[in-house]
C-alpha cells in the first residue's frame, strides 16, 4: 500500500510518501510561512521525489489533533481533497510525536504548548514498535503534567515544543530531553499502520479544548450572569 501521510498540526509541516513501512520520500518545512502556503507545495514536492503521482496513493494520513485550529483544518481539509474516497487515517498528533522514539526504549511524552501554562500531554510506551498508551492525552498544567511524569515507572523521553516547560523533571539519567521536537512525515505513516481506517468525511480535529476565541466568550457570559446575581 502506498500512503501519503502529513502533519500540519503546529508550526512545522511535514509529509512523507511511504509503501509497505519503507519510506520513499519525505519533505519538512519550518519557514515560517502559514500552512496554506507551504503545505500543497511541500506535498507535490514529496510525490514527485518519490516518483509517485497522487493517483497511485492508495490511502493518506494526516495528524488530527490536538494541535494549531488553523493548521489541523488545513491538513484536514487538503487529504479530504486528494482522497476522494479512499481510506485515511487520523493520526492523534501526539501519537506521531511519540513515535520519534519509538526505537528510544524510553517512554515518550509528548508536550506541546498550549499556551496559559498548559501543555497537551500524552504518553506512549512501544511493543515491537507499535504505540501503546499509558497517558491519555489530554490538555493540563504544567504542575499536574509534571506529577503525571512523576508517576511513571522506567525511563522516559520528553519531546515537543512543550518540553521545555517541563525541564525542571529531567535529570538527564531515568527522564531525558529529546533532540527531536518536530513530528515527522515518517513517525506519521508509523502511527498510521497501528490505526483503523476511516472515510475522508469522517476526518474531524480532535482539540481537547475550546478555542481562545470560545474560551473568551464562556468567560464574559460567566462574568455578566455573575453579575446580574450580584455574585
Amino acid at each position: 500500500m502506498k500512503l501519503l501521510s502529513i502533519d500540519s498540526a503546529g508550526t512545522t509541516a511535514a509529509v512523507a510518501v511511504s509503501e509497505e513501512g519503507a519510506v520513499l520520500a519525505e519533505g519538512f518545512a519550518d519557514e515560517g510561512l502559514t500552512h496554506s502556503q507551504t503545505l500543497l507545495p511541500l506535498t507535490d514536492e514529496t510525490l514527485k521525489k518519490a516518483g509517485i503521482s497522487l493517483k497511485e496513493i492508495d490511502a493518506f494520513a494526516v495528524t488530527s489533533g490536538p494541535g494549531s485550529f488553523t493548521g489541523l483544518r488545513i491538513g484536514a481539509a487538503l487529504v479530504k481533497g486528494m482522497a476522494l474516497g479512499r481510506p485515511c487515517y487520523a493520526v492523534p498528533t501526539l501519537m506521531a510525536l511519540a513515535c520519534n522514539e519509538k526505537d528510544s526504549g524510553r517512554i515518550a511524552v509528548s508536550l506541546l504548548d498550549a499556551r496559559r501554562k498548559q501543555v497537551y500531554m500524552g504518553a506512549y510506551a512501544f511493543e515491537a514498535g507499535k504505540p501503546v498508551q499509558v497517558i491519555e492525552d489530554r490538555a493540563c498544567s504544567v504542575e499536574e503534567a509534571e506529577a503525571l511524569i512523576g508517576g511513571l515507572e522506567g525511563k522516559v523521553v520528553l519531546l515537543g515544543n512543550g518540553a521545555y516547560l517541563l525541564e525542571q523533571v529531567s535529570d538527564g539519567d531515568r527522564v531525558i530531553m529529546s533532540r527531536e521536537n518536530h513530528i515527522l512525515g515518517r513517525s506519521v505513516a508509523h502511527a498510521a499502520a497501528f490505526l483503523d481506517p476511516i472515510p475522508p468525511e469522517r476526518l474531524v480535529p480532535s482539540y481537547l479544548r475550546l478555542s481562545q476565541a470560545e474560551r473568551e466568550y464562556q468567560e464574559k457570559k460567566e462574568k455578566e450572569k455573575n453579575g446580574s446575581t450580584g455574585l
